[in-house]
Formats: structure tokens, sequence, C-alpha cells
């Protein structure tokens, strides 16, 4: 019968650390990766995303950015661009992805099947701003619909000046389907004269009045957390089909980047949290 060695082989027949080191250097001359440091190459290339440019001035996409390189290697070459035309460049494939706030336009892309994947990702609110005094005619008038119907209304007999979004933009979007088909209440009648610049009204979102207020007297005259509201929403466009751009769409629902919306407190409201 054989007999086993009597003791192990010494440790000088073990490979060192520094030949372990070269094999690794070698695998890399040759093309491959030792099994224990194996860096798997990026699941996709990186995609091409119109981005509404509130996300951009509010500082999502830079967060985002660095989070990215991180997490994936690579981060999403950012186009601003306003809603529409974020929706209109969906709808023709020369975006891989879009980032836009809630709009009708979007809806019927969905339905029509020209954008794919679509998720909403956190909301913000809308509020009315104004002069400290009440020069519209508004104070005590809680329906959103009626308030800005008499901010108009107040704009056309020329007591206040109206900074209308424009019609291309969520927010001039949300405008239209709050007073569509409602008149003016008639609380007070107006005087028609110049008014003076300061006596100006306008819809902003929460997230830009807590990340860039603008200057000036302001006070905030109207905010219904219901009915007057933008949701952040990311799609992938079906004419472009990139890898990279679901990628993204499940990234960006992932806790890593949901974080960048808790920054500044109040702006923006995360899905995740409801």
């Amino acid at each position: 019968m054989s007999r086993l060695p009597s003791r192990l082989p010494s440790a000088s027949f073990l490979p060192s650390r520094r030949a372990l080191l070269g094999l690794g250097g070698l695998s890399a001359v040759l093309g491959v990766s030792p099994v224990w440091g194996r860096q798997p190459p990026p699941r996709a290339a990186s995609p091409l995303v119109g981005v509404e440019p509130l996300l951009v001035a509010t500082g999502l996409t830079r967060r985002w950015q660095s989070a990215m390189h991180r997490d994936l290697g690579w981060a999403a070459r950012w186009s601003p661009l306003s809603t529409g035309e974020v929706l209109r460049q969906l709808e023709a494939g020369t975006v891989d992805a879009g980032l836009f706030l809630s709009d009708p336009r979007a809806d019927q892309l969905d339905r029509d099947g020209l954008i794919y994947n679509r998720q909403t990702l956190a909301r913000t609110d809308v509020i009315l701003i104004g002069p400290r005094d009440d020069v519209a005619g508004i104070r005590g008038e809680a329906d959103p619909a009626r308030a800005l119907a008499q901010v108009q209304a107040a704009a056309g007999a020329g007591a206040v000046n109206w900074d209308a979004p424009p019609m291309d933009s969520a927010l001039g979007q949300l405008l239209a389907a709050l007073t569509h088909h409602t008149a003016a209440p008639g609380l007070a009648p107006l005087a028609s004269r110049q008014p003076p610049p300061e006596a100006s009204y306008r819809l902003v979102t929460q997230a830009e009045w807590l990340t860039h207020r603008p200057a000036g007297s302001w006070r905030v005259w109207l905010q219904d957390p219901v009915r007057m509201q933008l949701a952040v929403q990311v799609a992938c466009s079906f004419r472009a089909h990139h890898g990279g751009a679901k990628l993204l769409v499940n990234w960006l629902q992932a806790p890593l980047a949901q974080r960048a919306f808790d920054t500044p407190r109040g702006a923006w409201r995360a899905a995740r949290a409801g």
C-alpha cells in the first residue's frame, strides 16, 4: 500500500502574489480576464435623451450624471428640449428616450404605440404667483379654473400683466385644460389702465419656485396639489429601440436615481414616495 506524504508541500510550491498578479497582466495582454477579476462590458451604449429644461435647471441631470458613471459606466447624452419638442422627437425617433412633463400629447403617443416603457418618476406642484396686493381680484377664490380665468380677464382689461406660458409647454397645456370653457367669475369690476410692471401673474412649478425663485416681491396666490401638478415622465421611442434607453428607464426607477428628487426638499415628490 502506498503511503501518503507525511506533510503538505511547503509554501514555496504555492503561486506567489506577484505570480497571481502576473497572470492578471498576461490575461490583459491576451485579451481575456481571469475569473476573479472579470469586468463585464457595458450592457448597452449611452442613449441620446431629450430632456425638459426644468430638469436641467433644478440639477436633476447633473446629479444623475455622476451616479450613472459610477453605476452604469456611462451617462446619458442630454439634449435640453421643451416637453412638446421632446414628444415630437420621440415620435420621430430622433432621440432614443425622453424625459418630459405630463402632457396629453404623451397619452396619444402611448395609445398609438409610438412610445413605450413610459414611467412616472416624480411630481411637482404648479402654483400661481403674483404681486403682494390682490390686483386681479382673486382673493378667496379656491377653484383654479375660475381664479386663472379671472387673472386672464384682468389682464384683458389692462389691470394686470399676465405672463402666459407657451402653449407648447407643459404649463401651457395644463392651463388650457384647466380654463377650457371656464368664464371669469367677475368678482370685481376692473378699471382699464396700464398696469405697473410689478403687477404680473404667472404659473410656475414648485420645483422652479424653490430652486430659482424669480427676483422681486412675489406672493403665492393659488396652489391645488390635486388639479395643479405635473409629473416627470420618461419613455422610449418605438422607432429608435435603443438598448441603453430601456436600461436608463429601469435605472431611473431605482433608489439611487430616485434620491436625486430629495433636494431641494419639497420641490419634487418622488414616485417611490407616492
